[in-house]
């Protein structure tokens, strides 16, 4: 019998790789509402050119440098709940990392599934996704050491 209290063990790497998917999800969602936005309230009338041409500009840029704030801020949230619930706390960039990688599969998927290859902006934004996570893991093991005098 197995009790009900006790956590799988492999269990918090999943969470870690679904925090990943949410940060990047989150970065879809900025981008979309910036786009509904800018056409129906900002820039009404421009030509269908002129949209996709904004469209670009701002997947570019909200995909890169958002998506790395997103999954610096996913990455600190999972970390905080692992210390939260007495998690192993010797892996913290280990898990921010995962975090990242979960934002880089859908990222990635998603480029392939729309575009059917990746645009150089992808590489740039993986590689800041990593060290954002990463970064996380770092100030989160910061946090948790104790303080000597």
């Amino acid at each position: 019998m197995t009790s009900a209290g006790v956590p799988a063990r492999g269990n918090h790497w999943f969470r870690a790789f679904g925090y990943g998917l949410l940060a990047e999800v989150a970065t879809i969602v900025t981008i979309i509402v910036i786009m509904v936005l800018y056409r129906y309230v900002f820039a009404r009338g421009l030509t269908e050119l002129d949209y996709d041409a904004f469209a670009a500009r701002v997947g570019t840029v909200v995909g890169i440098v958002g998506g790395t704030l997103y999954t610096f801020f996913f990455a600190q949230r999972f970390l905080r709940f692992m210390r939260l619930m007495r998690h192993d706390s010797t892996r913290f960039i280990a898990h921010g990392i995962v975090v990242a990688l979960g934002a880089i599969a859908l990222s990635v998927g998603g480029s392939l599934a729309g575009h059917h290859g990746l645009p150089s902006g992808y590489l740039i934004a993986s590689a800041l996704k990593i060290i954002a996570g990463a970064l996380a893991g770092v100030l989160a093991m910061k946090k948790d050491l104790p303080v000597t005098t």
